[in-house]
Formats: C-alpha cells, structure tokens, sequence
C-alpha cells in the first residue's frame, strides 16, 4: 500500500522468502521507478488509487506493507491529521483489513503521528486496529542505527493476530544489532559490556569512569580502529595523532580538515562549526529561528525537496544529488541507475524523500520471517 518506489519491497527482497502479490501507488513517476526497479511478475496486481481497491478481488496475502502518507502529521507540516483528505487514508488500509484479515501488518510514519491533536488521532488508529482483532506494537527507529548515514526517525507499527508474536519482533536493534550484553555488574559507570550488544544510553553527566555508561571490552588482536580507508577497519596498528583547531582527532587523510564554515544557528552561540563532509540544512537560509543545520558526518532526514548540502574542500557547500539521497535510503547503485535513467532530478528528490529505508525494513522483515517459521514449525509439530 502507497508503495512509491518500493522500499518496503527492496528490504523484503534482500531477507528472501517473500513474494510480492500487488501494490498499489496512484503517483506515475514512483510506479514508473518502481516498475523499473523490481521484478515484476505477470499475475501481480497492480491498483492504482487506494480508495477503489474491491477487497474480495484481492489475491491471498500474509502481510500487508504500508507507508501511508504523513504529511497530515509530520511537523513539517501543517498537521491537519484527519482533517486533511491524505490522513485519512489510513482507513483504506483497515478496510481492506477487515475484509481479508492478514496475519501480519508492517505500517510506517512519522513520529508526530504520536503527539498529533495530543495524542488521540494515535489513539483513534490504535483503537481501529483493536477492533479489526489485530496486537499492535510500535517503536521509533532512527535508520542512522541501520547502516545509512541519515538521521531518519520514523515509527514502525507491528500488528499481527496470533499473540504468541508478541514481543518476538520488536524491538529491532539494527540489521546486525544485539541487545546490549552486560559481562560484569557493578555500579554505573563500572558495569562491562560486550562490544557485540548495543551501547547504553548517554548520560547528561557524562565523564570519569566509563562516561558513566559503562565499560567496553576491545578484542585484543585488534584494539583500534583506522578511519583512513573508508569504512572503519579494527587494526592492531595506531595512527598518529594530530591536533587541529585546539581539538586532538585521530588524523584521517581522506577527511582530513582543512577548513571551517561557520553556520548561522538560533542557539546562544549564534552559529555552529561545519567541517568538509558535514551536510548543511539549506532550508530558510535567513531564519533567525532555526537550529540544528550541522549533520556532523550524517544527513538530515531526507525531505521531498533537496534541501540539504554537504561541505566540500575548501569551504564549498553542494547540494546532495538524486543518488546520494537513494543511497541515504539504502537503495543499490543498480536500482539507482535505473531510477535516473527514466525520472527528472526533481522527481527523485521526491521519491527519495518519500520512501522508507531499505534497510530498516530488511531488519523488521527478517525479525517476522523468523517469528512466522518457528510459529509454523509450533504448529506442525502439535
């Protein structure tokens, strides 16, 4: 459902195990992109309004995918929420629902859905599922903890009507993420973890043992980490040190820096440092209210127009291109090529912008895929 260029599929796709039986996408340029992207079998349906889908012509299905739209509620937005004609598609998805009953739902949007009308227009879709006979479950996963450098917080419902499932999908820690692993108890700050699980919160009074959140263990073969080579590498071999703007850094010659723009900010500063490889927040350029335009080393969260830049050598700010934010969304080089090949700058900017990223929603699909194969394997056995 309000598939767009088909993230939910391409993270589906990359855990296997799942076959797409239809979508349904009323833009022409995203269903263009998509259809160039997947693989497109005969007998797949396709719908392309929401609202006109005739549940008893729908093929059998398990799971139902959907994104449906969030400008209704995203602060970026105006967040009319039902009042807005695009906020109420969410019901075209229960009425589907309701008619065929799937056993699993994988629903996305944006954070402010929570908070949207003080938290009952949230309350209103929790209540709708209830009555469909669905658990429901959410979380807000930020796809900078899935491998992507963009900070893209988004709230993932998991609905299914078996509830042996509950507390077996979420939460998701990362593609590769494990729940964090304590070795040695103790008072905070002196507790060991293992460097597999995920890192404790940070606390606001950071410092002395551990940061106070904690102590690490480091593989002795390999106790550092080289930045040079792209993406971090272990390494038994430390690389010098080099002190630059009163800061000590580990020296990275790819990234070295080489130059600082200072970004006008709302803060008490009034501005903010930006090194070659941030990215700028390009949005309302003469506000005097706005905050938060340095990513240090990461993106903003993709919008539908490019908005954002990243700082070059010698203090020049570009504009990201289409296939940076497709790779922000986690999406291949070659589906890329194919999206640029048929599609304007500004459609994909669009598309981007609007998608899921790949790779969270390969981190949910496996966590259902693992879950349905040992309730099957349950039920064959009883």
């Amino acid at each position: 459902m309000f598939a767009g260029v088909g993230g939910f599929r391409a993270g589906l796709t990359r855990v296997g195990g799942f076959q797409c039986v239809g979508h349904c996408e009323i833009d022409k340029y995203a269903e263009a992109s998509y259809r160039a992207i997947h693989d497109i079998r005969e007998e797949e349906r396709y719908y392309p309004d929401a609202r006109a889908i005739d549940p008893d012509e729908l093929p059998p299905f398990d799971l139902l995918c959907g994104g449906f739209p969030c400008q209704a509620f995203s602060n970026a937005g105006k967040r009319r929420g039902f009042a807005d004609a695009r906020g109420t598609l969410f019901f075209e998805i229960a009425r589907l629902v309701e008619a065929r009953r799937p056993a699993y739902l994988l629903l996305e949007n944006v954070p402010g859905l929570l908070t949207h009308d003080q938290g009952r227009t949230f309350a209103v879709i929790l209540s709708a599922l209830d009555d469909l006979g669905y658990h429901v479950e959410w979380t807000v996963l930020n796809s900078a903890n899935f491998h992507v450098p963009q900070s893209r917080k988004r709230l993932f419902f998991i609905c299914y009507l078996d509830p042996r499932c509950a507390g077996k999908i979420l939460p998701v820690f990362g593609t590769d993420g494990k729940a964090l692993i304590q070795i040695l108890g103790g008072p905070q700050g002196s507790r060991v973890y293992d460097p597999e699980g995920i890192a404790c919160t940070q606390t606001a009074g950071a410092g002395g043992v551990g940061g106070k959140t904690g102590l690490y263990l480091v593989p002795p073969a390999a106790p550092f980490v080289d930045l040079s080579a792209g993406a971090p590498q272990r390494t038994d071999k430390a690389r010098c040190l080099t002190a630059r703007y009163g800061q000590t850094t580990l020296s990275t010659h790819p990234r070295e820096r080489s130059g600082v723009l200072l970004i006008k900010e709302a803060t008490k500063k009034g501005w903010k440092a930006a090194y070659p490889g941030d990215t700028v927040d390009l949005g309302y350029a003469g506000s005097n209210t706005r905050r938060g335009r340095v990513g240090r080393d990461i993106a903003h969260t993709l919008e539908t127009s490019s908005i954002q830049g990243i700082v070059e050598r010698g203090g020049r700010i570009r504009r990201l291109m289409p296939r940076e934010c497709f790779r922000l969304q986690g999406f291949e080089d070659g589906q890329i090529d194919k999206i640029l090949a048929i599609t304007s700058d500004a459609q994909a900017y669009k598309q981007a912008g609007n998608g899921v990223t790949v790779n969270v929603i390969e981190a949910i699909g496996r966590r259902i895929k693992a879950v349905d194969e040992a309730l099957r394997k349950e039920d064959a056995a009883a």
